[in-house]
């Protein structure tokens, strides 16, 4: 009981961090924001770190689905995790630096590094992270493997993200930054949708 319960905790999480990091795209250079005197990069920024923190749940809800696929759902969780930790470290940084609570003479050398701490969590959370989960997912019959082959599919959306502005010196289409999105929100359905307690193989008698 103990095992469906945290797993559809972390698809309720899933959903919600979703929401959260839609509602951080809106809140960046959000005019009607701006126009009544709201910094916007300050919600935008709380909420990319709430949604990072609900994140880190949700990991911890597909680690228990998917524990029985071995070592691969515990190195992504792992993964996610301490790029979580990440994620919202440079998050706070940036909240500090627009709050004004970091001495001037400081506040590049801090934003650089949080900006290092973003690209390392990123890296953690997206390209092992997200990968071994969809891995673990094709390994299994728990979840619906096409939820797999989505995590699949998103990560090959990260590296291209990543690799057309240096490759062919080219803006990043806009969806490619979306496929975690999608697939963070399919993970969420497909959790609360599971309705029998989830337990490895040798368990089962």
């Amino acid at each position: 009981m103990r095992n469906i319960s945290l797993v559809r905790v972390g698809g309720v999480c899933a959903i919600l961090s979703v929401v959260s990091g839609i509602m951080g795209r809106i809140s960046f250079g959000n005019e009607w924001l701006a126009s009544r005197g709201v910094d916007t990069l300050i919600p935008g920024h709380w909420f990319d770190s709430l949604g990072c923190l609900l994140f880190m749940v949700a990991a911890l809800g597909f680690y228990r689905a998917l524990r029985q696929a071995g070592r691969l759902p515990l190195i992504a969780v792992v993964a996610s995790l301490t790029g979580g930790i990440f994620l919202v470290f440079h998050g706070f940084i940036r909240l500090g630096i627009a709050y004004e609570l970091v001495a001037p003479g400081i506040t590049d050398a801090l934003s650089k590094t949080g900006w290092l701490a973003a690209g390392v969590g990123a890296v953690l959370v997206f390209f092992i992270g997200v990968p071994l989960f969809s891995f673990a997912i094709l390994r299994t019959s728990v979840v619906p493997k096409w939820t797999g082959w989505l995590g699949v599919i998103a990560t090959l959306g990260f590296c291209l993200q990543a690799l057309l502005p240096l490759v062919f010196s080219m803006a990043t289409p806009w969806f490619l930054s979306r496929g975690f999105l999608v697939w963070l929100l399919a993970m969420g359905v497909v959790m609360l949708r599971l309705k029998e307690p989830v337990v490895p193989e040798g368990a089962k008698s």
